[in-house]
């Protein structure tokens, strides 16, 4: 099994060996030692990543947003992490979004190339979005004004911060988008049985505890366990 993830600090990110690491890279990999199987976790670009689950065979990726897009292009194992989406702004710049039709109003959306956010709104239609490569450099665009809004997530864009000038204070959630579960995207030809077997591993770890060691925030934890195996 090729298992490609994203370079994503504190979930994923490699440490001074160049060894993956994080608290969602540690949870599969103790995942895929319990479910018994073998090979590395590896760090590519996020639409690299996706590319090669979708074309190639035996790929699992993660953390992957399960929408109505991505329903039918994988087989899914989780959730592992739950995150809030929506629209952040500038502190200073005071906006405000009540709707959607606000957002459509915005000088510029950022939502970089490849991320669920951004498909979501080229979805309904929007056509103020800027889509660079790098998460980073929406919070560049934000901050010099280049754009009045940035797409992302609670969990997404405060490791983003640590390698900038900026305070994670300095911008604020404007407008709610979506509040969704994570997952592990399995490749379309990945047998049913190592999909099952995945599942219930990583179903066993959630009951013994095993998720709460690797995050912290009894809201998260009580979510991602909860009976209801796919909220999306």
């Amino acid at each position: 099994m090729k298992v490609i993830t994203e370079h994503s600090p504190p979930g994923e990110y490699l440490d001074e060996n160049g060894r993956v690491t994080g608290a969602t890279a540690e949870l599969v990999r103790e995942l895929m030692r319990r479910a018994g199987e073998p090979g590395e976790i590896i760090i590519l670009p996020w639409a690299r990543g996706y590319r090669v689950a979708q074309k190639e065979s035996n790929v699992a990726l993660f953390e992957t947003a399960r929408s109505e897009l991505r329903e039918d292009q994988f087989k899914w194992v989780g959730p592992i992490k739950r995150i809030t989406s929506g629209f952040f702004v500038r502190r200073e710049d005071g906006i405000a979004i009540e709707t959607l039709d606000d957002a459509r109003k915005l000088k510029g959306i950022c939502a970089y190339r490849g991320g669920s956010g951004g498909e979501s709104l080229l979805a309904l239609g929007f056509t103020n979005l800027e889509q660079p490569t790098r998460p980073a450099q929406c919070l560049d665009m934000l901050m010099h004004g280049r754009v009045d809004a940035w797409i992302t997530s609670d969990i997404g864009r405060l490791p983003l911060f640590a390698d900038s000038a900026f305070s994670a204070d300095d911008v604020e959630l404007a407008y709610i988008t979506s509040v969704r579960y994570l997952y592990i995207a399995m490749s379309l030809d990945t047998e049913d049985a190592r999909v099952e077997l995945w599942q219930d591993t990583l179903d066993n770890m959630k009951r013994d505890g095993t998720l709460a060691q690797h995050y912290r925030g009894d809201e998260m934890i009580q979510a991602l366990s909860e009976p209801a195996r796919h909220p999306r």
